[in-house]
C-alpha cells in the first residue's frame, strides 16, 4: 500500500465551475491596511474572527475490518524461512484506502453560503502570513457589501507583479478589470501559469460583467471555461489577441469592442474610457461610475509626449474628470520607486537603426510580442540596413500577423520572411524578432542560447539586442541566457549598454501628473509590490489626498467605497491557482513542496511485505533511492536494517495497522538519514498486507509414485 503525508492538506481547484466556500478560517488570513483605515476596520467588527467549521481531514481512518490486530507476532523470529507460501493474495484482508488516498476537498463548508457543487472547496494555497512591518492587524471576514456602496476585491496584481485581476461589487453586481497572469519562479517547478484566484466568484457566475482591460488577458481563457458566456469589453487591439488566445482552448468569447469615445452601460455600471500610453497599441483607461462615485482606474500608464502611435496619455480628458469628481483612483504602482520622468519611445528607433547598420553579422531583436512600435522600430532599421526580417516564437508570430492585418505593423512588400527561408540567408541579410526576454526555458532565445534550435544556430560576433525590462523575479532565468550567449561568443546588448528599451509604466514625476489632473479624495495604488505600493502611496498623499483616504491592500483585502469614503472591511482568503499541463488547479502548494523536496533531497522509497494479521515482514525490505550517488548502495543497506528493525518492533508491539506502520516508517527512515547524511529526501513507505500460510514440507518417498 502506498501512504501519503500525515499534515492537514489544502484544498484543490478542478477546471470545473469552483465554488464559493472558504478553504480557511478569517483567524488565518489577515488583512492589511494603511493610513488611518484601521480604525474604520475596527469600527463593527469582532477583534478575532468566528472558527470556522469543517477542517480537512484525512481519509485515512477507513482500513479493512477484516484485518484484525492480531497480536501474536511477539516472536522477533528474524529468519524468514518459516513465514509460509506467500504466492496468494487474500484480498478482503487487503486495506482498500489504507490512508494513501488523497482526497482533495471532501470538505463542507457553510461559512458564506457557497455551493459545493460536488466536490467542496478546492481552492489552493490561502494567504496565511503577514506581510509588511506594520500591517499586523488580522482582520475578519468582511461584513455584508453594503447596500449603497461599492465593494472592490483585488484577486491578483496587489503586492505581486502581473496576475492582474480586480472584481468590482454594486448591488449584487459584478464587473471585473483584467484578468491576466503570473508566470512561476524557480521555486515552482513543472508549473506553466498562475492564475487569480476565481473562488470570490463562485456563487456569483450568473451575474457577471467582464471587462479585459489592456493587456491583462492571459487568464481570460480559463475563466471563460468557469462560464463561456461572459462578455469581455476591450480595445480592437486587445479583442483580437483574445480572441486569438481563446482559439487555442477552443473558445468563442463574447467579445466587444470599444475605444476612447465609447460609452458602455453594464446595470449599474457606467463605464467611460479614455486613451492611456504603454507599451502595446491602443490602451485604453478606465472611469467607472455607479451611484457609490465616481472611480478611475489607469491600467498600466506612463505619460511619453512622443509615443510611437501618435496617442499619448489623455490629461485633458482625465482632467474633465476630476472635474466632475473622482472619488476613487487606481493608479499604476509599477514605477512608483524611480524619480523623474521614463524615457520617450522617440530615442529607441535611432539607436536600432544605429546598431543594426554596424552589426556584420546576424542581428536578433528580443522584445515582448505584445510590443508592436518596438518590433516595428526594428523592422523599419532592418529595412534601412538592406535586411529580411523573420518573426519567431508562437506568440511573436501571431501578434504581429494580428497587427499587420490590423494596419499597425507595415512592412515593403517582400521584408517579412519565414524562419526557414531566414536560416537560408546569409547571416548579415537577417533580423530576427523573437521572444524570450524573460529567460522563459521554452522561448526561442533560451533554445538558441542552449543550441537547442531547430532553424538558427547562434555564433560567434552575432549581435543579440535585448530590447525589454527585466521582470522582478526573473533575474536568474535572464541573466543565465545572457551568460550563456556570451559563452558562445554573441554580442548581448541590453536597456544598460544603449538606449534600447524604455519602460511603458510612468516614473514617480509622471504619476504626479495624473494624480493632479484626478484630483481624487481617495487613492489607492495597484500594479506593485509593497515598496511600489508605499511609494506610489506617498506620491498621492503629496498631492492633497488625506493620508486617512490612501488605501494599501494585498490580494484578498476588501474594500467598500461608500459615501465617497474609501476603507478596508475586512479580507477573504485567496491563493495561486496553478496551471500544469492542460489542467487548472490539479497542482497545489503540497504537490509544489513535493517537487521541490524531491529536486533537493532527492526521493527513498521503501516497500515492505507484512502478515496481515501478526504485522510482521515476510521478506527483506526493499530499499530504492533516486537523486543520490552511486555510492548509495551501501547507504541503502543501513536504511533497510532500519526499517526491518522497526518493523520487527512494530509487529513486536502488536501493530498491523498499515497506515501507522507506513507513518512510523517515514519518520524512522527521514530521521536516520538527517541525522547521518544531513539529506531530507521525500520518503515514500509502501506496505502491502499479505496472508501467510505455512504449508508442510514432505519427504520425497511421499510423493513416489505406487507401483
Amino acid at each position: 500500500m502506498t501512504d501519503n503525508r500525515s499534515r492537514a492538506r489544502k484544498v484543490t481547484r478542478k477546471a470545473a465551475p469552483p465554488s464559493a466556500e472558504t478553504a480557511a478560517s478569517a483567524a488565518s488570513t489577515p488583512a492589511f491596511n494603511d493610513g488611518g483605515v484601521a480604525d474604520a476596520a475596527q469600527s463593527g467588527q469582532a477583534s478575532a474572527p468566528a472558527t470556522e467549521s469543517g477542517e480537512s481531514t484525512d481519509s485515512r481512518k477507513n482500513e479493512s475490518g477484516n484485518e484484525g490486530r492480531n497480536s501474536q507476532g511477539g516472536n522477533r523470529n528474524r529468519s524468514r524461512r518459516s513465514r509460509g507460501n506467500r504466492s496468494e493474495r487474500n484480498d478482503n484482508s487487503r486495506n482498500d484506502n489504507k490512508g494513501g488516498n488523497r482526497n482533495r476537498g471532501g470538505q463542507n463548508r457553510n461559512d458564506n453560503g457557497g455551493g459545493n457543487r460536488g466536490g467542496g472547496d478546492r481552492r489552493r494555497n490561502a494567504v496565511q502570513t503577514m506581510q509588511g512591518a506594520d500591517l499586523t492587524q488580522r482582520l475578519p471576514k468582511p461584513p455584508k457589501a453594503p447596500k449603497d456602496g461599492l465593494r472592490l476585491v483585488a484577486l491578483g496584481g496587489i503586492s505581486e507583479i502581473g496576475r492582474n485581476m480586480t472584481v468590482f461589487e454594486y448591488h449584487d453586481r459584478l464587473l471585473i478589470i483584467d484578468c491576466g497572469v503570473l508566470f512561476p519562479s524557480s521555486g515552482e517547478p513543472g508549473v506553466d501559469l498562475i492564475l487569480p484566484d476565481f473562488s470570490y466568484l463562485d456563487d456569483k457566475w450568473d451575474r457577471v460583467d467582464t471587462h479585459g482591460h489592456e493587456d491583462h488577458i492571459g487568464a481570460i481563457p480559463w475563466l471563460l471555461k468557469q462560464r463561456s458566456d461572459i462578455p469581455i469589453i476591450a480595445s480592437r487591439f486587445t479583442c483580437a489577441l483574445i480572441a486569438a488566445k481563446c482559439q487555442e482552448h477552443r473558445q468563442r468569447p463574447k467579445l466587444i469592442q470599444v475605444d476612447d469615445t465609447s460609452h458602455e452601460k453594464r446595470g449599474p455600471f457606467d463605464i467611460r474610457f479614455f486613451n492611456v500610453g504603454h507599451s502595446i497599441p491602443e490602451c485604453l483607461g478606465i472611469a467607472l461610475k455607479t451611484p457609490a462615485g465616481l472611480l478611475i482606474h489607469t491600467g498600466d500608464v506612463k505619460m511619453d509626449q512622443t509615443p510611437a502611435d501618435g496617442r499619448p496619455t489623455d490629461l485633458p480628458a482625465l482632467s474633465r474628470f476630476g472635474d466632475e469628481g473622482v472619488d476613487l483612483m487606481l493608479c499604476d504602482s509599477t514605477n512608483a520607486t524611480t524619480p523623474g520622468v521614463s524615457p520617450s519611445e522617440a530615442g529607441i528607433a535611432p539607436t536600432l537603426e544605429r546598431l543594426i547598420s554596424n552589426a556584420k553579422q546576424r542581428v536578433l531583436v528580443a522584445s515582448f510580442a505584445s510590443n508592436v512600435s518596438r518590433v516595428q522600430m526594428a523592422v523599419d532599421a532592418a529595412v534601412k540596413a538592406g535586411r529580411k526580417v523573420a518573426f519567431n516564437g508562437r506568440s511573436m508570430i501571431r501578434n504581429m500577423e494580428i497587427a499587420e492585418r490590423l494596419g499597425l505593423l507595415t512592412a515593403p512588400r517582400g521584408t517579412i520572411v519565414s524562419m526557414d527561408e531566414a536560416s537560408r540567408l546569409a547571416p548579415h541579410k537577417v533580423v530576427l524578432i523573437t521572444t524570450g526576454t524573460q529567460g522563459e526555458p521554452m522561448a526561442a532565445l533560451s533554445r538558441m542560447a542552449r543550441r537547442e534550435h531547430r532553424q538558427i544556430t547562434i555564433r560567434p560576433g552575432d549581435l543579440i539586442i535585448l530590447s525589454s525590462s527585466l521582470v522582478p523575479g526573473n533575474e536568474e532565468a535572464v541573466f543565465g541566457v545572457i551568460n550563456m550567449l556570451s559563452q558562445i561568443g554573441a554580442t548581448v546588448i541590453t536597456g544598460k549598454d544603449a538606449m534600447v528599451h524604455t519602460s511603458g509604466h510612468g516614473y514617480s514625476g509622471e504619476l504626479l501628473f495624473l494624480y493632479n489632473a484626478a484630483r481624487p479624495k481617495n487613492a489607492m495604488p495597484v500594479h506593485g509590490e509593497w515598496r511600489h505600493l508605499r511609494a506610489n502611496r506617498e506620491l498621492a498623499i503629496s498631492t492633497g489626498v488625506n493620508p486617512d483616504n490612501t488605501v494599501l491592500a494585498q490580494n484578498g483585502v476588501v474594500v467598500d467605497l461608500v459615501n465617497g469614503h474609501a476603507k478596508v472591511v475586512g479580507q477573504i482568503p485567496v491563493g495561486n491557482l496553478y496551471v500544469d499541463g492542460v489542467t487548472m488547479g490539479d497542482v497545489g502548494a503540497e504537490e509544489i513542496e513535493d517537487r521541490t523536496q524531491m529536486s533537493e533531497g532527492g526521493l527513498i522509497s521503501v516497500t515492505v511485505v507484512i502478515d496481515n494479521r501478526s504485522g510482521r515482514p515476510l521478506e527483506d525490505p526493499q530499499v530504492v533511492a533516486k537523486g543520490f550517488s552511486e555510492g548509495s548502495k551501501e547507504m541503502m543497506k543501513q536504511v533497510a536494517e532500519v526499517v526491518d528493525n522497526a518493523m520487527l518492533d512494530l509487529s513486536g508491539q502488536g501493530e498491523n495497522d498499515p497506515y501507522r506502520m507506513a507513518q512510523t516508517l517515514r519518520r524512522k527512515v527521514a530521521k536516520f538519514v538527517k541525522d547521518k547524511w544531513k539529506r531530507e529526501p521525500m520518503i515514500i513507505p509502501t506496505i502491502v498486507p499479505m496472508t501467510s500460510e505455512v504449508v508442510e514440507e514432505l519427504d520425497p518417498e511421499d510423493h513416489a509414485p505406487s507401483l
